[in-house]
């Protein structure tokens, strides 16, 4: 079936279920330059909301056969386009945070030259993230919605349905951990990691 030959959105649904590539290609030609705008607004960086729309592609190509009508798939592009967005841009904003709290509370890091910062904090960053993938469930989750969701105290009681104490407990606890796992990997001043914790990681009622 060639694009001609898809005569409303009811064909071009089924096609595309099917797997004709006919139908992405229209589905691209119809859709793209949208969404790539949208992404734009969102990030302000057209080359980066070009990639954030084809992996989105991407990923409903290997959804087809999920989606039995058109508008279910446009809700899916618009959707899965603005999540990719505010991923991106939370992962901005936490790597900003970061990397301002390593560079401003140190002597030794500001002394440094720029190459080796930078493969200082990749690897600092690359294991922050390994060992929050370690922390038992329960501290994971929580450490989780403070550290990256930003989210108070209050908020991750009741979005658990746990009591703020217990929600305390679990960020001292994934806090506990992560410290001590950081400071074996010796990749920063001990004054430093401990005050990039106290500063990002205390208690916020």
């Amino acid at each position: 079936m060639i694009p001609s030959e898809i005569k409303n959105e009811v064909e071009l649904a089924a096609a595309f279920k099917n797997g004709d590539t006919a139908a992405l290609n229209l589905l691209w030609k119809n859709n793209y330059k949208a969404l790539v705008y949208f992404a734009d607004q969102l990030v302000r960086n057209n080359l980066l909301s070009e990639d954030i729309v084809s992996e989105t592609f991407v990923k409903l190509w290997k959804l087809r056969e999920n989606f039995d009508n058109v508008p279910s798939i446009r809700s899916f592009l618009y959707v899965t386009v603005r999540n990719n967005c505010y991923d991106h841009l939370r992962s901005q904003e936490i790597h900003a945070r970061i990397h301002k709290e390593i560079l401003y509370t140190s002597d030794y890091v500001s002394e440094m030259n720029r190459d080796d910062y930078d493969m200082m904090y990749a690897e600092y960053i690359q294991q922050l993230y390994v060992q929050v993938k370690q922390l038992p469930e329960r501290c994971r989750e929580v450490f989780n919605m403070y550290f990256f969701d930003r989210l108070s105290t209050r908020e991750i009681a009741l979005a658990l349905n746990l009591s703020e104490q217990t929600v305390r407990n679990q960020k001292t606890k994934a806090v506990a951990m992560l410290k001590s796992a950081l400071l074996k990997k010796d990749i920063l001043p001990v004054a430093t990691l401990l005050h990039f914790f106290a500063v990002l990681c205390a208690v916020e009622d």
